[in-house]
């Protein structure tokens, strides 16, 4: 899923990956070679992506579960076991195509830039908005869906998924969605580069997409 869009002197390609899907390897690798960006811009943050090459899978500590408090921790834990059941599954590490997109990028001289928020302020506003309700429609969901996707469906149908998400979690999707939309176009528009390839999750897309054409972004 490849967009392109022009703001002022600049071209950025948005390029939608999945991020247990190795199709997705293998097209953001062609992208970067193809393409020849001046920037590849990563959904990532620094700490991320340290944990991502270094295979960093560490469990919240008893002291980080206290603090987060030991039901939102518990959660935390279920919601990335489900992660990495996925990764499993398919047989391919999450956020594998994003190590792809840094180490290829690196190895042609083209610098990169992380533009996502910061992992941990995400969760803080994950833990501080989303409601009971929410919670235990996620871990219903998650033990009884009513829907099963295959990643092939995942992968074509964001626009409709990203949909789903906001009209079942409204207040997850404004923080996990929404918010990291807008952050990811205003670091985007930071960028004083004449070409952009901004590799983000294909739920990512459309929103990134209207942030950046927006002037007041």
């Amino acid at each position: 899923m490849k967009e392109f869009l022009k703001v002022g002197d600049t071209n950025y390609i948005i390029l939608g990956t999945a991020h247990v899907y190795e199709k997705s390897v293998i097209e953001v690798r062609e992208a970067i070679r193809e393409e020849k960006p001046d920037i590849v811009a990563l959904e990532l943050d620094p700490a991320r992506l340290d944990a991502l090459l270094h295979n960093d899978d560490r469990k919240p500590t008893l002291r980080e579960m206290k603090d987060f408090g030991f039901k939102n921790a518990l959660l935390l834990l279920f919601m990335s076991y489900l992660q990495k059941k996925i990764s499993s599954d398919t047989g391919i590490m999450a956020g594998r195509e994003m190590i792809e997109a840094a180490v290829e990028a690196r190895s042609l001289g083209i610098p990169v830039a992380l533009i996502d928020r910061d992992l941990r302020v995400t969760i803080q506003k994950l833990l501080e908005k989303v409601g009971f309700k929410e919670k235990v429609m996620i871990l219903k969901d998650a033990i009884l869906p009513d829907k099963e996707y295959s990643i092939d469906y995942v992968y074509e149908n964001p626009v409709e998924l990203v949909h789903e998400i906001k009209e079942r979690y409204p207040f997850i999707f404004e923080v996990l969605v929404d918010e990291r939309d807008r952050f990811m176009a205003e670091n985007l528009k930071r960028i004083q580069k004449k070409k952009v390839l901004a590799i983000v999750g294909a739920g990512h897309v459309s929103g990134i997409k209207r942030y950046l054409g927006e002037t007041d972004v």
